[in-house]
């Protein structure tokens, strides 16, 4: 045993937590270096000020996060980039409970109760087979490719250790993320791909392939090892990235949704399947995995106010909680009894929503505008993509031209961003949907029609942004306008036209700070006095 390493239990249980320990003080191990953990929360606080060369997690940490969830939010938050041993403590050992933590490759699992013999032979040959390791990789620095067969000759490895060892290397080169790299890792896996089909190995060749799109080589190896290992989580997870990235979304979203029924708490994968669901309208799937998601999301690094706010949005279009308090719905995720600043912008959004579906156009615009200087006044959140594809979709509705482009900008430079990324194809291909028809700056009509309002030809221009008001509702210019020349008699008693002389004048009148000559109009002409409501 290693006397020196540092480990952190994680356990909600103190006699777990000593028990633990005290096995491990007997394995030789320094009692000084051994710290516990009771939840989540202390675990990652603790990682946070120092590194741990092994980590002990249970997967049922009790009130707060899992242990799988834990072992995500480190991940996210790059805690474990230093590449230590982990084992998964469970007293659930079903296929479910690994299965999830398989993506995350934990060195090994330990079912409860512990036992001294058994966690001492599980330590001795992990740090036998991490030494070999270590040396192959330094004999690779020194000697390439034939270094690491010398190491792995020279230790007499097993077939087993043997495998294990060159997949190592090529997975500690492969977490350089450097291309020049490729071409050998490529070689390693290949060593044991063509000899003894070890699994580790060839699903980080199907990593690498992935990363390449080199869909040539990936497709074979995948078809291949379904048939062998049909529910393999990893696998399900390469084949529906694969087609996602080849623009096959149905047959992404099967694998996806296979990959689900094998372990249910990738949230990740989960929003992907709501993302399609949407786009396609599958309402009856949508429903479950919506159930699933609010039922996962709790403590989750995915517990956000954006991901609230999605859940919630799908809610209102596709189930009978459409009329339901917005802030109620949201305290049913957030298990909070107030709204922070941050969620805020939120709520405003989803509330726009809401007033649309009942026909109150005016509110609606009043909560979006609400949404939108909410959200730049938060310091953290504002305009992700879930904010913007709400924003979007209202400002498509409200037919407001400038807002949609903006949104929808904001949501192309999202995306950029994030080129070649599954859920990035999937939002690409919704977001193509909701493309701006026109603009302001290239209409010729708009312009048309401000000119006539330059030049004073009042009864015109009125008639002509009355044309253009449908498809450029709440636009300040055109607003200011519309309420200027109807105060003064341009504009005709038609009922529509006077319905959008309303928007018009809501424009600025659902301004906390109306503007100054909107003001100095409403003293000039008691039609401006009159209430909106």
């Amino acid at each position: 045993m290693r006397r020196s390493q540092s480990v952190l239990i994680v356990d909600d249980s103190s006699i777990i937590q000593q028990t633990t320990k005290l096995i491990l003080v007997n394995g030789q191990f320094q009692s000084a270096n051994i710290y516990c953990a009771s939840n989540a929360s202390e675990a990652i606080k603790y990682c946070q000020q120092q590194t741990f060369d092994i980590l002990f997690l249970d997967f049922n940490l009790g009130f707060g996060s899992t242990g799988l969830q834990l072992l995500e939010r480190l991940y996210h938050n790059k805690l474990l980039q230093h590449s230590p041993l982990i084992f998964i403590l469970t007293a659930d050992d079903s296929p479910a409970v690994l299965m999830g933590f398989s993506e995350y490759q934990p060195d090994d699992y330990l079912v409860k109760p512990l036992r001294l013999n058994t966690l001492k032979q599980r330590l001795e040959y992990t740090f036998e087979q991490r030494a070999i390791n270590d040396r192959a990789f330094e004999y690779y620095r020194h000697s390439g490719i034939d270094g690491v067969e010398t190491i792995c000759a020279q230790s007499n490895a097993s077939v087993s250790t043997y495998c294990t060892t060159i997949t190592a290397v090529a997975k500690r080169l492969f977490n350089q993320k450097q291309p020049h790299l490729y071409p050998d890792i490529e070689v390693l896996l290949s060593l044991t791909q063509h000899h003894y089909q070890h699994l580790p190995a060839q699903l980080l060749l199907a990593q690498l392939w992935l990363q390449q799109q080199n869909f040539q080589a990936l497709n074979p190896l995948l078809t291949q090892l379904r048939g062998l290992y049909p529910d393999h989580l990893m696998l399900l997870e390469y084949s529906a990235c694969s087609a996602l990235l080849q623009q096959e979304i149905t047959q992404g979203y099967d694998f996806w949704l296979q990959a689900h029924n094998v372990s249910k708490n990738n949230l990740h994968r989960l929003f992907g399947l709501l993302w399609i669901e949407c786009h396609f309208h599958n309402h009856t799937a949508m429903q479950q995995h919506l159930r699933e998601a609010i039922s996962y999301l709790r403590y989750s690094v995915w517990d956000k106010p954006c991901h609230h706010a999605f859940i919630v949005w799908l809610q209102l279009q596709h189930s009978d909680k459409k009329n339901m308090p917005i802030e109620r719905l949201w305290r049913t995720i957030s298990q909070q009894k107030t709204i922070t600043k941050n969620e805020r912008p939120f709520i405003y959004l989803l509330q726009a929503w809401q007033y649309l579906d009942n026909g109150n156009n005016l509110n609606a615009y009043k909560s979006y505008i609400a949404a939108m200087e909410n959200a730049q006044q938060t310091t953290q959140g504002q305009y992700n993509f879930e904010f913007d594809a709400i924003a979007l979709c209202i400002s498509k509705r409200l037919a407001m031209t400038r807002h949609q482009i903006n949104c929808y900008q904001r949501l192309q430079q999202h995306l950029d961003q994030h080129k070649n990324e599954p859920h990035s194809i999937i939002k690409n291909m919704w977001l193509a949907t909701m493309q701006p028809t026109s603009s302001h700056q290239t209409d010729d009509n708009y312009r048309y029609a401000l000119r006539l309002v330059k030049k004073k030809y009042y009864i015109e221009a009125g008639q002509s942004i009355l044309l253009l008001w449908p498809e450029y509702r709440f636009d300040d210019v055109l607003a200011r306008c519309l309420v200027e020349l109807s105060s003064r008699g341009y504009i005709d008693n038609d009922p529509q036209h006077q319905q959008w002389i309303k928007e018009a004048r809501w424009t600025f009148e659902s301004q906390e700070f109306k503007p100054d000559w909107y003001l100095k109009l409403k003293t000039q002409y008691r039609c401006l006095q009159r209430p909106l409501y």
